[in-house]
């Protein structure tokens, strides 16, 4: 908690395409979002200096809040002063920019290396090489791939406080080789989360040729600690951010240091699944960067993806995901080269929206096939870890990104995060329309009753619930019966078949009281029988009994007769689904 009072914050994110600034103050006793604003991000040429882009921004809503930021000198005013001039706080959290290249060093993959990548993930540093006793090398062979590698950061892990020291001075000494045989200049801080018992003797190997940060051990008593090493390593991230051109400025007016986007998305994923007491997945599908986080059973587990987005990393993502994979998710087969020319386009204008039906199909395939992408790479990730994540059993979905959260129809999102998921059960789905979450996690530590306040006051939006159904049944039988009371005492009744969706519209206000019944064969969340009292939301409740329709049609008729269906059930649409006679011809014509 800060020593002087904190009324105004001011939350400034930086992403490679956007900056995001957010004004909180309290109203009324309580915190409110009172203004927001979003402009282009200046980071890279021509200025390559983000100052320039949030000064933009805040010009913009210093003009519709009447609040006055800069003084004569274009200095941030702190603390507030009378006739709201300036703020109390500037919190500044970032993405922008080229990520870290690291080398992991421990002696064992599935434990040391395991549990570095786990700390890492929420700083934007990718492993460039990974070194360890399973590796299969020599010596040499780890001197020069660590060289070779031209690391900006040495994350050392291994070994456990007092335990055995030979095998990992053996690996401290490859590395002081390695940063004595790299140019002064560029050679790397080196992080040491390892036997805490070595702390002396790493200092005295290390200390005279390169920056030496100490973090208790990784492998703490009573299994993985990744809170001190995400310590040191979030201090390695706001001081090489202050020491670089793009960010001077912006680190002169942050009170907050220059705080990772993706750890205070993380700390968010984990504040909300204590809240819930279940596994949450935050996912942030972004136009250069796209992140997931998963909380469960006290583990937080992040993968976060610099060729996977909607927009600048369009074309990376479909050269990685791969066509076939995007294609999948589409209601006709497309042209030769329509999906490379989509992406190319998408990358050139990034604030394009899609113009036609074929258009808005292939941006949500994008999407679909991307989250799973993600999902799978997640998984590799955590491969024989004793809290390996479990995705399809998931409580609260928190959804971030434009593409995931800009349909402008909740019922709809909900229907393509079912498509990416593949989750069994009661979803509760959240959107963050504002980016506001990275600011929320790193307000944490500042103000932690803010936060509390501003999810109370609905910063975060409700998107509705998803219910699915599991299980094996023939196509058109009756998957559940639906018995719901509204909260003006309506009653309806609803039987949903195999192979289809109901949208439940319930108003953001309001609430419904559900009764239902699955058929022999077939569960909710392993449950035939649930009865469920549910907030509204933009989307209202969304029920989907579609089971494996998807993988059983068998012609591309049936798939896109299948996917208008959906698309207009969710949608609202009453007229008859027409699919354009174009949409069927083969994928060569």
């Amino acid at each position: 908690m800060s020593e002087r009072p904190i009324n105004s914050i001011l939350a400034a994110d930086f992403g490679n395409v956007n900056t995001r600034v957010l004004l909180f103050d309290v109203v009324d006793g309580e915190y409110r979002l009172v203004a927001q604003g979003k402009g282009r991000s200046t980071i890279g040429s021509p200025t390559d200096d983000v100052a320039v882009g949030l000064a933009g921004v805040l010009r913009e809503i210093a003009d519709s809040s009447g609040r006055r930021f800069f003084d004569e000198k274009g200095r941030l005013i702190r603390p507030e002063q009378a006739d709201r001039v300036g703020v109390d706080y500037c919190l500044t959290t970032a993405s922008a920019g080229l990520p870290t290249r690291a080398v992991l060093a421990g002696l064992y993959e599935r434990q040391d290396i395991a549990a570095a990548r786990r700390a890492i993930a929420p700083f934007y540093i990718d492993a460039a090489a990974e070194l360890h006793l399973e590796d299969g090398m020599t010596a040499r062979a780890r001197l020069n791939r660590l060289v070779h590698s031209r690391p900006q950061l040495i994350l050392i892990t291994g070994g456990t406080d007092g335990g055995a020291r030979t095998v990992l001075l053996d690996l401290l000494a490859i590395v002081r080789q390695a940063v004595a045989l790299i140019t002064a200049g560029s050679r790397p801080t080196v992080v040491y989360a390892g036997n805490s018992s070595l702390t002396a003797t790493v200092r005295e190997m290390l200390a005279q040729h390169v920056e030496v940060l100490i973090a208790p051990n990784i492998r703490g008593h009573g299994g993985i600690n990744l809170d001190g090493v995400q310590r040191a390593l979030g201090g390695y991230f706001d001081a090489s951010r202050r020491a670089s051109k793009s960010y001077k400025r912006v680190a002169a007016m942050s009170d907050s240091g220059i705080q990772p986007s993706a750890r205070g998305i993380e700390t968010m994923t984990a504040f909300f699944s204590r809240q819930v007491s279940g596994a949450v997945l935050t996912i942030d599908f972004g136009s250069a960067r796209s992140l997931l986080s998963l909380a469960q059973q006290g583990a937080v587990h992040t993968l976060v993806r610099s060729d996977i987005g909607s927009g600048q990393s369009a074309a990376a993502a479909l050269e990685r995901i791969g066509q076939e994979a995007v294609s999948q998710w589409l209601p006709f087969h497309p042209r030769r080269n329509e999906l490379t020319q989509y992406v190319l386009d998408k990358g050139l204008r990034l604030d394009s929206v899609p113009l036609d039906m074929r258009a808005r199909y292939i941006e949500y395939a994008l999407l679909r096939a991307g989250i799973r992408y993600l999902l799978t790479e997640l998984r590799k990730q955590t491969i024989g870890l004793k809290d390996t994540p479990d995705p399809t059993r998931v409580a609260l979905a928190l959804l971030a990104g434009a593409t995931i959260t800009g349909s402008g129809q909740g019922a709809l999102d909900m229907l393509l995060l079912a498509d990416a998921l593949e989750c069994d059960g009661v979803l509760e789905v959240k959107a963050d329309p504002h980016g506001a979450l990275a600011a929320l996690g790193a307000l944490a530590a500042v103000e932690p009753m803010a936060v509390v306040q501003l999810l109370n006051s609905q910063v975060l939006e409700n998107v509705g619930t998803l219910i699915r159904v599991a299980g094996r049944a023939a196509s058109g039988a009756n998957a559940i019966k639906v018995s719901a009371i509204m909260q003006n005492g309506d009653g309806i009744e609803r039987d949903v078949a195999v192979g289809d969706v109901w949208h439940l519209p319930v108003g953001a206000a309001a609430s419904v009281d559900l009764r239902i019944q699955a058929r022999r064969g077939l569960s909710i969340g392993g449950k035939r029988r649930l009865r469920l009292r549910l907030p509204g939301g933009r989307g209202g409740v969304l029920f989907d009994a579609r089971l494996d329709a998807m993988r059983e049609a068998s012609a591309m008729t049936e798939r896109a007769v299948n996917m208008l269906r959906w698309f207009a059930a969710v949608t609202g649409q009453e007229r008859p689904v027409v699919i354009p006679e174009s949409w069927l011809a083969g994928p060569e014509e």
